[in-house]
């Protein structure tokens, strides 16, 4: 192999690509190593990591083109291919070295990596079945709230920048002036989200301004002014329109309640599956 293909393979880039795609096939590699000989003389290190021949097949090189197909335009040729090959070895070779010498032990991120790979290896074996249209209609029924449409509200402001007592007089002087009919349009300070909002939940408007900017604005009629308070300052606030709350029919729905009910089969199997997993497992706790 030439020193150009050598230098390549030893790019930090491709052994980023390579350590994450090892991840990815170590549910295969696992499957692989409990066939091997359980007399096997690396059995016996304080780490059992991946056991066996380091097999390079198919699925091996086709995964390497397709990570080296991420950062170029085309397929490696086939010395490029023997390079990326020839690396892949060494690094499965000191990967399962450093599982059996314990180097994983304790370290926090390669702890946090194998568990969320191990979470994608239950994932990606979940087949959801097919939902039956009364399936989706007693999801839809004991879920009903989450498919309701909320009361929402349009309004226009003045903002007053501050909250000390010159801003508060200012606050009531503009007031004065809107009551009196005055034009919002060029009143106040400028305000980053507008001066005009539509179709706002009061759920967002708590979030965003705080409780007291919400607080009675239900019982505000449409038309009418009132100063109100938030955490960012003064607010001359008018409601323009309330639109009423409503909850869509089954069939307005059925798209929304489909994604939703394979996502809750998704994460009942996998709370299965990861239980079925921790049983062959024997838990102490310590006092």
């Amino acid at each position: 192999m030439s020193s150009t293909l050598r230098a390549l393979a030893r790019e930090p880039v491709i052994h980023f690509a390579i350590i994450g795609a090892l991840l990815f096939g170590l549910d295969a590699v696992i499957s692989r190593s409990e066939t091997a000989d359980s007399g096997d003389a690396a059995s016996q290190r304080p780490f059992a990591g991946p056991q066996g021949p380091i097999v390079v097949d198919a699925s091996v090189q086709a995964m390497l083109t397709e990570h080296w197909l991420r950062t170029h335009a085309s397929p490696p040729t086939e010395a490029e291919l023997e390079a990326l090959v020839d690396a892949w070895i060494d690094d499965e070779a000191l990967y399962r070295e450093g599982l059996a010498r314990g180097l994983a032990e304790n370290d926090p991120q390669i702890r946090e990596r194998v568990v969320s790979q191990m979470a994608y290896v239950l994932q990606s074996r979940i087949t959801v079945p097919t939902a039956t249209d009364d399936e989706l209609r007693a999801w839809f029924e004991t879920h009903a709230e989450r498919y309701a449409q909320p009361e929402r509200v349009d309004f226009t402001q003045v903002f007053v920048d501050g909250l000390d007592d010159a801003a508060q007089a200012r606050a009531r002087e503009l007031l004065r002036l809107l009551e009196g009919g005055a034009d919002p349009n060029g009143l106040g300070d400028t305000f980053a989200g507008g001066r005009r909002f539509r179709g706002r939940r009061l759920a967002d408007l708590a979030g965003r301004f705080g409780e007291a900017f919400t607080t009675g604005v239900d019982a505000q009629p449409p038309g009418t002014w009132t100063l109100r308070r938030s955490t960012l300052g003064l607010h001359l606030v008018r409601i323009d329109r309330w639109t009423s709350s409503a909850t869509p029919d089954f069939e307005s729905a059925r798209a929304e309640i489909l994604h939703d009910w394979e996502q809750g089969q998704r994460e009942t199997a996998l709370a299965a599956a990861k239980q079925a997993l921790r049983s062959q497992w024997e838990v102490l706790t310590s006092p």
